[in-house]
């Protein structure tokens, strides 16, 4: 897999150079444990999923008071829309209101993908705040790994959303952190392996960019599996401080639990 790199030569940051001990058409250490890392981390995601939600279904499958289990909600619905009424049905069935002033823990995972290198994988855990029943703010320690290539760094954004059940939201975020990859150096005149050969075809080196950042838009939807355990899918494109060859679009979802 081609890695997707976050860091580059535009950036005015510290730049440290390590030997590479890799050789061409070589298989080592780290490429098996990177060509296992993707299956290993969505089997963890998906087990969690289930260990978490376990066989349950979707509160309000049978009844359209979907949240009865949250205060608030029992409280405004606890009569319900008569049959008679579909309007104030569809009204109950979907009201998210309650939601303002909730805080949560996710975790969210995606695939990447950039012109210039192909793709990477992506994954963050952290706090998110209704800030207000339709706008959210959030924070996370987040990573990137590929063939070559990792970073780590802070997350953070706002989304702008319906408060409803099934919620559509528009965002807008920002990443910031470290990168460090593995280059071609088989013309820097440097012997970068110790062989005693200079720039012999496949010579690599590893690169560390201490500091970068990122800025990018991002859509999406929230479904509340119940008033307390949402599941979201996102879609993200990322503008780089590297240039457009290295701006990366990503597409991902995550699974969160608030409290109130």
């Amino acid at each position: 897999m081609t890695p997707l790199v976050l860091g580059g030569d535009d950036l005015i940051s510290p730049r440290v150079n390590r030997a590479s001990d890799h050789r061409p058409n070589e298989i080592n250490d780290d490429d098996l444990l990177n060509s296992s890392f993707h299956p290993i981390v969505w089997l963890v995601a998906g087990c969690a999923l289930v260990v978490t939600l376990g066989c349950r279904l979707p509160t309000g499958i049978t009844h359209s008071r979907w949240a009865m289990e949250h205060p608030d909600y029992a409280e405004k619905y606890a009569e319900g829309a008569p049959k008679s009424d579909p309007i104030g049905k569809v009204k109950q069935a979907s009201d998210a209101r309650f939601l303002n002033g909730a805080e949560g823990t996710y975790v969210s995972a995606g695939a990447a993908y950039r012109s210039r290198t192909g793709a990477g994988f992506v994954a963050d855990v952290g706090n998110e705040n209704y800030l207000t029943s339709y706008l959210t703010q959030r924070m996370s320690v987040s990573g990137a790994a590929g063939w070559d290539q990792a970073s780590i760094g802070l997350d953070t954004g706002l989304r702008l959303q319906t408060p409803t059940r099934l919620a559509p939201f528009v965002g807008i975020g920002g990443y910031a952190g470290m990168n460090w990859e593995t280059v071609e150096a088989d013309d820097d005149g440097v012997d970068n392996d110790d062989d005693g050969i200079t720039d012999e075809r496949g010579e690599e080196d590893t690169e560390y960019d201490l500091t970068m950042a990122s800025i990018y838009p991002e859509v999406g939807a929230h479904f509340w599996w119940t008033p307390h355990a949402r599941l979201t899918g996102f879609g993200r494109y990322w503008v780089t401080t590297d240039g457009r060859e290295s701006d990366a679009w990503i597409v991902g979802g995550g699974l969160a639990f608030f409290r109130k």
